[in-house]
């Protein structure tokens, strides 16, 4: 329970800070030294924190949806290394073969569950970036060869939609 709310806390405190940068660059003229360079762009954004570019170009859905299934995927992550490791421990000190062997397997399928969430975090991050790739190409020029859209169907479920053009 208290991953959850930490989780949720992280998630909108992401957003939350999303939300002020992203109104803080729209607000006003850039800042003494720094008229002649860029800011700091979707792209970058994403590269940092999945979501954040979506937020800041206004796809709250598609952000909130990156950033909270990277929070998920990092941090359960995290909890099945903890779990991981305390088995591992118990493994240690068994005092007898049929706890170790137990022990031992619990440690293996932790260990195998956490490699498991970071390679789905790690897709999700590959993601978003390819997402704002195609938010940012989109806007430059006429011509999309690819495109990905997010969306609800008619039984409230969310759908992904990937198109390619020839």
């Amino acid at each position: 329970m208290r991953n959850a709310k930490t989780a949720a806390a992280l998630l909108a405190a992401l957003l939350i800070f999303g939300v002020m940068t992203s109104a803080a660059q729209e607000a006003g003229p850039p800042a003494e030294g720094r008229e002649g360079k860029k800011g700091f762009g979707p792209l970058e954004k994403s590269l940092l924190i999945p979501g954040w570019g979506q937020i800041s170009k206004g796809r709250w859905l598609e952000g909130a949806l990156f950033l909270g299934l990277e929070a998920f995927c990092l941090l359960s992550a995290l909890h099945e290394n903890r779990l991981g490791n305390e088995a591992y421990r118990l493994y240690q000190a068994a005092s007898t073969t049929e706890d170790a062997v137990l022990y031992r397997s619990d440690t293996e399928s932790r260990d195998a569950r956490r490699n498991r969430l970071l390679l789905a975090g790690a897709a999700v991050w590959a993601l978003n970036l390819l997402d704002i790739h195609l938010i940012i190409k989109g806007k430059e020029g006429p011509s999309k060869l690819l495109s990905l859209r997010m969306g609800t169907h008619e039984a409230h479920a969310l759908v992904v939609v990937a198109g390619c053009r020839f």
